[in-house]
C-alpha cells in the first residue's frame, strides 16, 4: 500500500493521510458500468474537523459518502479507514456501530410513524445483550432500553423537537423532518457525522437553526462533521476545510478562502476563469 501523497491537480491545502485520520479513504474509485462516479479519490478528515465536500451536480459527492459509510464497495484497490482501522470490508451497519453516522438527502424516514418512534428505530443497529446474558442477568435488556429512551429524549430536547415528539412525520414541514433525520442519526452516538445536503430545500431561518445545532455539536461535543452542501455561503461560513470534486476526482482542498480563490473552482461554479 502506497503512503505517498497522491500526485493530482491539487494546488492548495493540507493532505491528511487516510490511515492517520478519523475518517479517510485511499485510491477510491467507484464505477457503474461505463460511468466513473469516483475517480481515484484519497482524502483524510481529522477528529473534530468540519469539512465540506462541494462540487457541481454529478461530481461524485454522494457516491463518495456512500462508499465511506459502506453502502457501496469501492472498486478493487480502494481502501476506507475509520479511526485508524481499515474498515473496507465492514458493512454499513458495522461502521455505524463503530461510530460513523449518516443523514440522507432524500430523508429515509418512516413517514407514518411519529418523531419518537423514528428516532428509536436506530436502536436496532446498536449492540444488544445476547439472549443468554439477558436470561442470566435479569433486567439487563430493560436497563439498556431505559438508557436508550433517556438518550433519545435528550436528543429530542436538544434539537428542540419536544412539541413534535408524538406528531406523525408526514405532517411536519421539511425543516422539522430534517431535524428528525439528524436526531435519529445522533441516537447512534456517532463520532463522525456524514451530512448529505442536510439543508437542501430549507428556508433561511431553517438553515440558520440547522447550522446552530451542528456548530454546537462540532464545538461543544467535538463531533467530526463531513458535509455535502450546495449553498457556498453556508459552506464558507462554517467549514474549517473544503474538498472540491469534479467529474469524480478531487481538484482542490484547503481553507474556504484558498479554495474559493482557486481559478479552476471559480470556473466550475461561474464558467469564468
Amino acid at each position: 500500500m502506497s503512503t505517498k501523497e497522491p500526485q493530482t491537480r491539487l494546488r492548495a491545502g493540507p493532505y491528511v493521510p487516510p490511515e492517520e485520520a478519523m475518517l479517510g479513504c485511499r485510491n477510491v474509485t467507484k464505477t457503474f458500468g461505463a460511468i466513473t462516479a469516483c475517480d481515484d479519490v484519497s482524502i483524510g478528515i481529522d477528529e473534530g474537523e468540519w469539512v465540506s465536500i462541494v462540487g457541481p451536480n454529478g461530481a461524485g459527492k454522494t457516491t463518495l459518502l456512500n462508499v465511506l459509510n459502506g453502502f457501496y464497495d469501492p472498486d478493487t484497490g480502494g481502501e476506507i479507514f475509520f479511526d485508524g482501522e481499515d474498515v473496507t470490508t465492514d458493512p454499513a451497519h458495522r461502521r455505524a456501530r463503530k461510530g460513523l453516522g449518516r443523514t440522507f438527502q432524500g430523508l429515509e424516514l418512516f413517514e407514518e410513524e411519529d418523531v419518537l418512534e423514528n428516532v428509536m428505530t436506530v436502536q436496532a443497529v446498536k449492540e444488544r445483550p445476547s439472549l443468554l446474558s439477558a436470561l442470566v442477568f435479569y433486567g439487563a435488556g430493560r436497563g439498556i432500553e431505559a438508557e436508550n429512551m433517556r438518550r433519545v429524549e435528550e436528543i429530542i430536547d436538544y434539537l428542540e423537537l419536544w412539541e413534535y415528539r408524538h406528531s406523525t412525520v408526514s405532517s411536519l414541514p421539511l425543516g422539522i423532518q430534517r431535524r428528525v433525520d439528524l436526531a435519529r442519526t445522533l441516537a447512534l452516538d456517532p463520532d463522525v457525522l456524514l451530512l448529505d445536503e442536510a439543508m437542501s430545500g430549507l428556508t433561511f431561518d431553517e438553515k440558520y437553526d440547522m447550522v446552530r445545532f451542528l456548530a454546537d455539536l462540532n464545538e461543544a461535543e467535538d463531533l467530526t462533521l463531513v458535509m455535502i452542501e450546495h449553498d457556498l455561503e453556508v459552506v464558507t461560513d462554517v467549514s474549517g476545510r473544503m474538498i472540491v470534486l469534479n467529474k469524480g476526482g478531487v481538484i482542490a482542498r484547503g481553507t474556504p478562502e484558498d479554495v474559493t480563490a482557486d481559478p479552476e473552482v471559480q470556473n466550475i461554479y461561474t464558467g469564468v476563469d
